[in-house]
């Protein structure tokens, strides 16, 4: 019995081998090809397709990034797919990699898609001022004017294009005096006909002030903002602009209101020389290199007033203002034993005469001592001299080094310009240059407020400057 039992036990032993060796010589090899390794897909959405070749079941491993999709995820035979990679918005390349299985196989599929280039700079951008000079005619004269094209175009804040604002025929030439000698020089427009610029009242002329000088690109109109808070009766209105002139980008610039004789701007009448009534109109400028064509010196502070308006001023009224002015110089003095304090007031406005030394205190402006770029003009029926408006602050707030311009704990027009002088000799008007100066501090020159204005002025010019 135990013989047959081993017996049977053997041949089903062998019965079994048999099978099995059948089973094994019978089944197939998997198999599992792409048709690509490697996908590179752009920035933007996309998509691509890759053929899976197989003799049996294959599945795609879940793992996959967010950005990367894959249609379908699994099959049998072959089959393609499509793989699309969403836009990246990010500025780094990214990757993966899918893998696609058998029972006994694998293969890989590298996946990379191109980084975001580096995201424009998010901010304000200044309107683009386009400049076209006849047959692209180098700028070369401040005295000869040529003929030339502007555009004025609005951007949003990616610097893109976003409208046309004017476009306008104009004349142009150089301006300036020692800032026309900088490798980044201003220019004055003559439009062909008046018209609004930038949202500034209607004129044909304008200027563009370089700052080649200022490379914070911010003391004149921090300069005229101050002014506009003290009350001057007219702060030269400006907007930044990016040049480019003949198809070169030559850099930021202030467009802005020329000084002239205007309703909009120094507004008094133009005086002619046909005029009977000539104790007003006349707008001056104190220039000691003397550049206008009719000027006149004061014979104890020895300042040159040129006569910027009228341009052609008849002799009897050069006369007129040169005496008047005298006049003033002379009680500031206390000539003929007269009463500067009674009097002054009578013949010169204290306020803008304060404010205007004031101003160029708190700026250190190096022409501030009355003897470059100061604007005084004479109203036809007023008895006094204003002081205004306020130019050429590029160079100011410690942007020179000498003359005491550079510290903040010393005088500078105080001490210098004659007419300030005589003027602090006495105790009644410099209580009223404190009363002023405190008055200020407290409300629209504190520092809050003056900060606040240089910071916000700041953040828009930076994106000018890169």
């Amino acid at each position: 019995m135990k013989k047959q039992f081993a017996f049977l036990f053997f041949i089903l032993i062998i019965l079994f081998s048999i099978t099995s060796c059948s089973d094994k010589d019978n089944e197939i090899e998997e198999t599992l090809s792409l048709s690509k390794s490697q996908l590179f897909f752009k920035v933007s959405s996309e998509k691509q397709s890759i053929t899976i070749k197989s003799n049996t079941k294959w599945e795609i491993d879940k793992n996959i990034p967010l950005w990367c999709t894959v249609s379908p995820m699994s099959g049998k035979g072959d089959v393609t797919i499509t793989v699309e990679a969403k836009e990246n918005a990010q500025e780094v390349r990214l990757t993966t990699q899918l893998l696609i299985k058998t029972k006994t196989k694998i293969q890989k599929v590298s996946i990379q898609q191109e980084a975001a280039p580096p995201a424009p700079l998010e901010g304000y951008y200044f309107p683009l001022l386009t400049i076209n000079s006849k047959n692209g005619t180098p700028i070369i004269s401040k005295d000869d004017y040529m003929d030339a094209t502007i555009k004025i175009e609005s951007r949003d804040n990616k610097g893109v294009i976003k409208e046309k604002l004017m476009e306008a025929d104009t004349e142009i030439k150089g301006r300036g005096n020692s800032t026309w000698g900088m490798e980044k020089k201003p220019y004055k427009l003559k439009l062909k006909e008046s018209a609004q610029v930038l949202g500034m009242p209607k004129n044909k002329h304008w200027v563009l002030l370089a700052n080649y000088s200022d490379k914070t690109l911010m003391r004149n109109e921090l300069a005229f903002e101050i002014s506009r808070r003290m009350g001057f009766a007219w702060t030269p209105r400006m907007q930044y602009v990016d040049v480019v002139l003949n198809g070169e980008y030559i850099g930021n610039y202030m467009l802005g209101e020329h000084i002239r004789v205007d309703k909009n701007r120094v507004n008094i009448p133009e005086l002619k020389a046909t005029d009977t009534d000539i104790t007003g109109g006349y707008l001056l400028e104190i220039d000691e290199r003397k550049e206008e064509p009719v000027w006149f010196e004061t014979l104890e502070a020895k300042m040159t007033f040129c006569v910027n308006t009228p341009e052609d001023i008849p002799a009897d009224q050069k006369e007129y203002i040169s005496n008047y002015i005298q006049n003033i110089e002379n009680i500031i003095y206390g000539k003929d034993d007269v009463n500067p304090v009674e009097e002054l007031p009578k013949y010169l406005d204290m306020k803008s005469f304060i404010d205007y030394l004031l101003l160029n205190e708190l700026s250190k402006n190096i022409d501030g001592n009355l003897r470059l770029s100061t604007f005084v003009y004479k109203n036809r029926g007023d008895d006094k001299l204003y002081f205004g408006p306020v130019w050429d602050y590029d160079i100011a707030f410690g942007n020179v080094n000498y003359d005491n311009c550079d510290m903040i704990s010393e005088w500078h027009a105080r001490t210098r310009a004659p007419w300030y002088q005589q003027f602090f000799s006495h105790p009644e008007f410099e209580n009223m240059v404190k009363d002023r100066w405190n008055e200020l501090r407290g409300n629209e020159l504190s520092d809050a407020n003056i900060n606040t204005f240089i910071d916000n002025m700041a953040e828009k010019i930076n994106v000018s400057q890169h």
